[in-house]
Parts: structure tokens; sequence; C-alpha cells
């Protein structure tokens, strides 16, 4: 009886793990990344208007992120929480306050996966 609620219980366990196919899941192709830069109180445009920041296209090191997307300026997604901002080659849609999601950063190309 012991070994069989033990079995029992290992096996609600695995059901619980992110054990979710990925193929399974909607995704989204990543154009770039890009950081947002803070810039110095008083930095104009070039049409003479104060900015406070600006994005600068940058890279992200391989590897699986859970990330949580929201909606950013024009057609970036900021990854909340931080300072990086995802451009699609396509549509990726309304993302809203948060959407959960797992980035896959590799060499070659980069995909966003929507857990939601």
């Amino acid at each position: 009886m012991k070994q069989k609620f033990i079995i029992l219980l290992f096996l609600l366990i695995s059901s619980f793990s992110f054990g979710q196919n990925l193929e399974d899941l909607d995704s989204y192709t990543v154009n770039e990344f890009y950081k947002k830069v803070e810039l110095d109180r008083g930095t104009l445009d070039e049409d003479g208007r104060e900015i406070d920041y600006i994005y600068v296209k940058t890279e992200l090191d391989s590897g699986d992120y859970k990330i949580d997307l929201t909606d950013g300026d024009g057609d970036l997604y900021e990854v909340k929480g931080t300072n990086i901002f995802i451009k699609f080659n396509g549509y990726f849609g309304y993302a809203g306050y948060s959407t959960e999601c797992i980035l896959k950063v590799e060499y070659y190309s980069s995909t966003v996966y929507k857990l939601e």
C-alpha cells in the first residue's frame, strides 16, 4: 500500500512539472532584442525635443527563459522586470499587462512560446 502511494505521488508531482512540449504552444520568431537605455536629463532628439531613453540593439545569452511579456512602445514588447525589449518578425498580438512565455534563445534564431 505504501509503495502504491509513493508511485501515485510521484506521478502526480511529475504531471505538475513543466513537461509541456514546446511544439504544442503558439510560437513567435524574434526579429531583434533591444535594451532600453535611460539618457541624461536634457538629451535631445534630432528635432530638438527632449528624450528620456533610447532602445539599443542587443544580444542575449543562449538558453531557455521563463518570462512575462507586456506591451511596450510601438512594435516592441517588454520582458517584464528587465530593460530588455523584443521585436517580432510577425504579429504577436496583445500582451496586455502580462503574458507568460518561454523564450528560447539560440545562436541562429530565437523563439517565444506563449504559455497562456
